[in-house]
């Protein structure tokens, strides 16, 4: 008797429990779920821990774009869905295995749109890239790859990101160089060309591989890539920056003989003559130096002829640049400067025409007095002390023990140094 009240009348008063923790309109809606009710267009109440509701804007932020946009899918019935996301990207996936990857397209944004901040937007997003790759899409796809890991920065597509934009950079690079547009010439034929700049969206394909993977396995490539495109361009400060950040930050790297050998020239180049800045010129001595004791085994007879000849050049530029710093001393009558300049010139180049040419002057010049800088000395004494310490620490500094003295000055064999010997 009591199973056979219990199977007619228990039946129409158990009803599917209520979650605890929701209001019975909530309630009611997570109960049509269940039952299947729940249209596809409709919001989705299901809890989860990867979606997180924003809160209401309130006051002005109400009328900010991406709050606009949310409000305005919630009530065109396409807020976030975590059923029909799951659904979109399975459809997107049969899309994309049977290679029909422009209509994947819409479908894979769809996913990303129904569920975001999970692991449906991090799959999705780059599914949809690949969608763009294969489709020759090349500049939305960098941008679709490079959104995935500023999003997803430990994403599980991290190395297989860095492949694809990597080939794309090359790709950019290639194609300028065999048909280059002018930078504000726009480009409204080939689609897997960029709009505006094509070696410019190369370069930052190149530097994306570098930020987002710096210790992947085409990071060094990557910069060997951005160097030598500088190199080529005759960018010879940005190539001297990218060779050397090259030799820092990757030692262990392939390239480190060809990044000391280019970053020589590089920086040869970017000399740009007596008149300006001279710590490049001194850069490029040292590294000459690195190449020719690291490197040993690995330079061929044409290779340690060129890194030679490059060292010579640098000597040569050095002794102009103290052979015109020497004069410039001399003319405004400082002898003890000019002196000092002169003598360095004969030291490194004692058989240069320079040297000669100095020679005769520290013979022109020999007992001659500095010109004061200061006329009135007990008036700066009174206002403005310190000038004098300033010009002894000057003097000092000048003076070094290594440089010809003035007494030496008589003739090549006794104000000459020994020059600097090479490497071997």
């Amino acid at each position: 008797m009591l199973t056979f009240v219990v199977t007619s009348v228990g039946c129409a008063t158990i009803k599917t429990p209520t979650w605890p923790w929701s209001s019975s309109t909530a309630a009611k809606q997570t109960e049509a779920n269940i039952a299947g009710e729940l249209g596809e267009d409709a919001d989705s109440e299901v809890i989860s821990s990867e979606f997180k509701e924003q809160n209401s804007a309130t006051g002005w932020d109400a009328f900010k774009g991406d709050n606009i946009k949310r409000h305005w899918k919630k009530m065109t019935g396409r807020g976030p869905n975590e059923p029909v996301a799951r659904k979109a990207l399975a459809e997107g996936d049969a899309l994309f295995r049977d290679k029909k990857y422009a209509d994947a397209i819409n479908v894979y944004k769809k996913a990303i749109e129904r569920w975001p901040d999970s692991s449906i937007e991090e799959d999705g997003t780059w599914q949809l890239a690949e969608c763009y790759f294969f489709t020759d899409q090349y500049p939305k796809a960098e941008d679709c790859y490079d959104e995935l890991v500023k999003k997803f920065g430990n994403t599980r597509y991290l190395d297989r990101i860095a492949k694809r934009q990597f080939s794309i950079g090359s790709y950019w690079v290639s194609l300028d160089q065999a048909s280059h547009l002018p930078v504000i010439m726009p480009n409204v034929i080939n689609r897997s060309r960029p709009l505006f700049d094509t070696r410019g969206r190369a370069l930052k394909a190149f530097d994306h591989v570098r930020i987002n993977d710096p210790r992947g396995s085409l990071a060094d490539d990557s910069v060997m890539a951005q160097a030598n495109a500088h190199f080529l361009d005759k960018n010879w400060i940005d190539s001297d920056y990218f060779y050397g950040l090259l030799r820092t930050e990757y030692p262990d790297s392939k390239f480190q003989l060809e990044a000391h050998m280019l970053g020589l020239q590089s920086k040869i180049h970017a000399y740009q003559g007596a008149g300006y800045e001279g710590a490049i010129l001194n850069e490029a001595e040292m590294l000459s130096e690195q190449l020719l004791v690291q490197f040993p085994d690995r330079l061929n007879k044409d290779d340690e002829a060129r890194v030679l000849r490059a060292r010579a050049e640098i000597v040569a530029q050095q002794a102009l640049r103290n052979f015109d710093r020497a004069e410039f001393y001399e003319k405004g009558k400082q002898y003890s400067s000019a002196r000092i300049y002169y003598g360095l010139v004969v030291r490194d180049q004692p058989k240069a025409i320079l040297a000669t040419q100095s020679l005769a002057k520290l013979e022109s010049i020999k007992g001659l007095s500095d010109v004061s800088d200061d006329p009135l000395p007990l008036l700066t004494r009174v206002l403005n002390p310190d000038a004098l310490k300033e010009a002894e620490l000057d003097a000092m500094a000048e003076s070094e023990p290594a440089l010809v003295s003035d007494s030496n000055s008589q003739g090549s064999d006794t104000t000459a140094q020994s020059p600097r010997e090479p490497l071997r």
